[in-house]
C-alpha cells in the first residue's frame, strides 16, 4: 500500500526512475557521501509502494553540470520517458541534482503535469499538479539556479583577487621552474636558457618568425618543448624547431618577467556549435586586467616584448599593416600608399612568360564596385625611391662598414656555442645510458638487452651530431682576415654597389628599405607623362619627387630589331613557315627567348602591315 496519499493506484502501475548525478568527476571520486545518498534512493521508492522490479536509477551523467541539458544524455532519456508515460515518480536528492537551470527544470515540472508523474525527495512527495507543490517546486528551482550562479561569483571573483595579486596558479612555460617556496625561477639548465635567449635574438635581428625557423633549421638547433602527461610529465625534451612553437615563445609574456591574466577575453553566448565552448577574442597588451611586470627573471625587457608584439602584427599581411618583406620584385610591397584616395595600393604580378615587371594599384574602389584609382609600374618608382634612400643611408655608411665585420664573427660564434651544447647534453645521455646497462643484471637477457639498445642509440644520436656540427664548420665561410675585413669597409663605403649586387635578395633589399622609409605615396598626376613620388621617413620627414611616367609598352620585351628587318626582306620570297625555320638556323629569337614559329613570324608581319603586300608581291613574282 502506498505510504503517501498523493500516490494513487495508476501512479504504482508505472515505473520510479531514481535520477543520480554529480557535477564533476572529482566530485564522484571525492563526495561519496553524497553519491550512497542518491543511489539510497532506491530504498525510498519501495518504502513509498513501488516494488524492486519497477525502480530504475539512471546514473548516466555522473561528472556533468547540470547548468544544460544538451550533454546530459540520462536527463534527456529521464525526459522521454515520463512523455511517453512510463514514469510515476522521479526521486532525486534534491531539485539541484535534476536541474540547475531553470529552463530544464520547468520544462520537467511541465512534463510531469502533463502525464501526470510526482517528484519526490528524502523528505516528501510533490504532485506538479497540485498548487501548493507547484508554487514550491518553483521556488526549489529558482534556489538552484541561483545557488550555481552565487557559487560561480564567488569562485570568479576569488580567482581574479588572487590573480591580481599575482599569486594564481598558471601553467609555466618552458625554460622555467618553480621552487620549494614556490617562486618561479630560471630552468636550471644552461642550455636550455641559452637556447631561449639566442631564439629571442634571431629575432630581433631577423624580425620574421619563418626566418627565424630557417636560420635554426640551418645550423642543426633543436629547441626545448615540455612534456605534457605520462610519467615524464613536465620535462624538458627537445624537438626540431617549428614555426608554432616559435610563435608561441614569441607570444609569451612570461620571458619579459611579467604575470599576466586575462590575455584573451570570453564570450558566454558566442559558443562554438560543435564543442560548445566560448569563444575567444585575444585582447591587445594595454587591455590586459593583470600586468604584473618583474614578476620573475626575465629572459627579454618588456619594451622588447612589445617590440616584437608590434613587429609580428606588422608582419600579418592585412589591413592596416606592412607584411613580412618577401621576395616578390616590388620593392615597396606593403608601405606603398595611393596618392589620391590614400588606401593602401596591391602589387600586381604578371606571367613568368612576361619579361614585365609588377605594377602597384590602387583598387579599393573597384573591390566596392566602382572603378580603379590608378595603377602603374614599379620600375620607374622603384627606381627613384632607391636612389634616395641610398643617397640618405650615406651618413652611417662608415658606423655599418665597422660593425657588419664583428657581429658576422659574434653570430658564428653563438651559433658554434649552442652546437656545442647539443654535444654536450649527448655526451650526458651517453654516459647516462651506460650507467643504466651497466647497473643490471646480465642475467637478465631482456632487460639488458633493451638498455643496451638505448645505449646504443644515444651513441648514434651524439654521433649524428658531430658530424652536424662538423660538416657545419667544414662548410660556413672562414673567419674573416685583415683583406676580408678591409673588403667589407669597401663594399659599406658604397652601398650602392651592395644594393645591386646579385647576391642581395629583394627581401633584404626591402628589409633595409624598411629600417628608414615609413610609406611611399604615389600619385600618376593628370599631367601626362609624369608620376609624383612622396617618401615619409620614420623620422617624420617628406621627400617628395616627380619622375617621368612610361609609355605604354616601354617595360614590355620586344623582338629584335635585326630580326625584323630579316623578316621584312624575307617575306617577298617565303612564307611565315620557311621564314621561321630560317629565322631559327640563323639563331634569332622571339623577344620571350623562344624559337620562331609560323605563328610568331605572321604577328610580327601583320602587326606592321606587311602581311598581304608581301603575299601580293610574292604572287606577281611567280
Amino acid at each position: 500500500m502506498p505510504t503517501d496519499p498523493k500516490i494513487r493506484p495508476d501512479h504504482l502501475r508505472r515505473q520510479a526512475v531514481v535520477y543520480v548525478r554529480q557535477s564533476t568527476m572529482q566530485q564522484v571520486r571525492g563526495h561519496r557521501e553524497s553519491t550512497v545518498r542518491q543511489y539510497a534512493l532506491a530504498d525510498r521508492a519501495k518504502v513509498l509502494g513501488w516494488p524492486a522490479a519497477a525502480v530504475q536509477t539512471i546514473d548516466e551523467d555522473q561528472g556533468r553540470s547540470g547548468a544544460r541539458a544538451d550533454h546530459r544524455d540520462g536527463f534527456k532519456k529521464l525526459l522521454a520517458e515520463i512523455g511517453a508515460g512510463q514514469v510515476g515518480v522521479v526521486l532525486a536528492l534534491e531539485a539541484s541534482r535534476l536541474a540547475r537551470s531553470s529552463v530544464d527544470w520547468h520544462r520537467l515540472v511541465e512534463i510531469c503535469v502533463v502525464t501526470r508523474t510526482l517528484l519526490a525527495d528524502e523528505a516528501a512527495v510533490y504532485d506538479p499538479r497540485d498548487p501548493n507543490d507547484r508554487l514550491l517546486l518553483g521556488v526549489k528551482g529558482t534556489i538552484s539556479e541561483a545557488e550555481l550562479f552565487t557559487i560561480r561569483c564567488r569562485l570568479h571573483d576569488g580567482r581574479w583577487s588572487k590573480a591580481r595579486r599575482g599569486e594564481l596558479s598558471k601553467p609555466l612555460p618552458v625554460g622555467y621552474v618553480q621552487d620549494e617556496s614556490g617562486a618561479v625561477l630560471k630552468h636550471p639548465d644552461r642550455q636550455v636558457q641559452a637556447r631561449l635567449a639566442y631564439i629571442f635574438d634571431l629575432f630581433a635581428e631577423l624580425r620574421v618568425a619563418r626566418r627565424v625557423v630557417a636560420r635554426l633549421r640551418r645550423e642543426k638547433l633543436q629547441i626545448p618543448a615540455l612534456t605534457w602527461g605520462g610519467p615524464g610529465h613536465g620535462e624538458v625534451r627537445w624537438k626540431a624547431p617549428t614555426f608554432g612553437a616559435i610563435m608561441r615563445l614569441l607570444h609569451n609574456p612570461a620571458y619579459a618577467g611579467a604575470y599576466v591574466y586575462g590575455q584573451k577575453e570570453y564570450d558566454s553566448f558566442d559558443r562554438s556549435p560543435t564543442t560548445g565552448k566560448a569563444r575567444t577574442t585575444a585582447r591587445p597588451p594595454a587591455d590586459w586586467p593583470v600586468c604584473v611586470p618583474d614578476a620573475h627573471p626575465p629572459y627579454i625587457t618588456w619594451e622588447q616584448f612589445l617590440r616584437n608584439q608590434q613587429t609580428l602584427r606588422d608582419n600579418w599581411f592585412r589591413a592596416g599593416t606592412r607584411g613580412a618583406p618577401r621576395r616578390g620584385q616590388a620593392l615597396l610591397q606593403g608601405i606603398v600608399r595611393c596618392g589620391r584616395c590614400g588606401g593602401r595600393m596591391s602589387v600586381f604580378y604578371y606571367s613568368t612568360k612576361e619579361k614585365r615587371a609588377p605594377g602597384y594599384g590602387c583598387v579599393a574602389g573597384y573591390v566596392d564596385g566602382g572603378k580603379t584609382c590608378q595603377m602603374m609600374s614599379s620600375a620607374p618608382v622603384d627606381a627613384a625611391v632607391a636612389e634616395l634612400f641610398l643617397a640618405a643611408v650615406t651618413p652611417a655608411q662608415v658606423d655599418v662598414a665597422l660593425r657588419a665585420p664583428d657581429e658576422y664573427e659574434a653570430e658564428r660564434a653563438e651559433a658554434r656555442r649552442q652546437r656545442q651544447m647539443q654535444i654536450q647534453r649527448a655526451d650526458y645521455e651517453v654516459e647516462i645510458a651506460r650507467r643504466r646497462y651497466e647497473a643490471s643484471d646480465p642475467a637478465n637477457r631482456l632487460v639488458a638487452a633493451e638498455l643496451e639498445s638505448r645505449w646504443e642509440e644515444a651513441l648514434r644520436e651524439r654521433e649524428r651530431l658531430k658530424r652536424a656540427a662538423e660538416e657545419l664548420d667544414r662548410t660556413a665561410a672562414s673567419p674573416l682576415g685583415a683583406a676580408e675585413r678591409r673588403r667589407v669597409r669597401e663594399m659599406a663605403a658604397d652601398l650602392g654597389k651592395v644594393w645591386h649586387a646579385a647576391t642581395t635578395g629583394m627581401e633584404d633589399r626591402k628589409e633595409l628599405l624598411r629600417f628608414l622609409v615609413h610609406r611611399v605615396y604615389l600619385d600618376g598626376v593628370s599631367e601626362a607623362g609624369r608620376i609624383r613620388v612622396e617618401i615619409e621617413w620614420h623620422t617624420g620627414a617628406r621627400t617628395r619627387v616627380e619622375i617621368p611616367r612610361p609609355v605604354v609598352g616601354a617595360w614590355a620585351p620586344r623582338t629584335p630589331d635585326a630580326a625584323v628587318e630579316r623578316i621584312r626582306v624575307l617575306l617577298h620570297r617565303y612564307d611565315y613557315a620557311a621564314i621561321a625555320g630560317m629565322l631559327n638556323a640563323e639563331g634569332y629569337r622571339t623577344a620571350k627567348g623562344l624559337e620562331f614559329d609560323m605563328y610568331s613570324v605572321g604577328y610580327i608581319a601583320r602587326s606592321r602591315g606587311w602581311g598581304r603586300s608581301a603575299a601580293r608581291q610574292r604572287e606577281a613574282d611567280v
